[in-house]
């Protein structure tokens, strides 16, 4: 696995609301690679408190899921760290209302889970170009899907963060899981709003093409906040290939 991943404030923020997650589960002898981003909600109290939360669940307690490409069982742990935020946030008042997105991605060798509530975003880029694997729990989104406005329209939407579902918001969540099977020329981007709404998806395609993992990750997040960084900006990028010399 070649991968890459960091965090930044941006350019207009002082406080940090994202968290991200790399690591590798062995799994009755199966290898498998965690990639997650959560974006904490800017307008809720503590939402760095609230993405943190939820990676530190999944990294401590995702060994209790047998089959990361069910969708019951998945639908039940991201349930369990709703249940957690939630927790914290009813034990110490000055964390109420705290929410977070979550895209958390499981891979092995050929096989991709996604699970996926709120805006944060996980991309596919190869020789056929960039194609996003998630769909937002968004406003936006929902009017776009209700054929109210177009693709591009939703791009300069003034209430484009405006998000439907979030984990720490309701007693119970419904996750979108997306199971892909993957080729080894395939290479996938985790991300924050705070890059996809400062860079274009053609020029996240040419900075991941034509860069490492590494450089990819340090110019993406520059040209983030080149273009304003007017929001936390997280990015993950990964891929079966075997890391080279950056």
């Amino acid at each position: 696995m070649n991968c890459a991943y960091s965090t930044n404030a941006g350019a207009k923020r002082k406080i940090n609301q994202d968290a991200l997650l790399a690591a590798t589960i062995n799994q009755n002898g199966k290898l498998y690679y965690i990639f997650a981003a959560a974006d904490g909600l800017g307008g809720h109290r503590s939402g760095e408190v609230a993405s943190q939360a939820a990676i530190d669940y999944i990294a401590n307690n995702l060994r209790d899921v047998d089959n990361y490409f069910d969708f019951h069982e998945m639908d039940r742990f991201i349930n369990r760290v709703n249940s957690d935020i939630i927790k914290k946030s009813v034990h110490n008042p000055n964390l109420s209302g705290m929410a977070t997105t979550l895209t958390l991605c499981i891979l092995d060798n050929q096989n991709l889970s996604i699970s996926q509530i709120g805006d944060s975003r996980a991309y596919r880029i190869n020789d056929d170009g960039i194609k996003q694997l998630t769909k937002d729990h968004s406003l936006v989104q929902m009017l776009v899907d209700e054929g109210r406005i177009s693709e591009e329209e939703a791009r300069l939407h003034p209430q484009k963060n405006v998000i439907t579902k979030a984990l720490g918001t309701d007693s119970k969540v419904n996750i979108d899981l997306f199971n892909y099977t993957i080729s080894a020329d395939d290479t996938f981007l985790v991300c924050s709003d705070g890059l996809y709404n400062m860079v274009s998806e053609e020029e996240i395609f040419t900075i991941i093409r034509k860069n490492s993992p590494k450089q990819a990750v340090k110019k993406l997040i520059n040209l983030a906040n080149k273009n304003g960084g007017t929001d936390n900006i997280t990015v993950l990028v990964f891929s079966n290939e075997e890391a080279g010399s950056d």
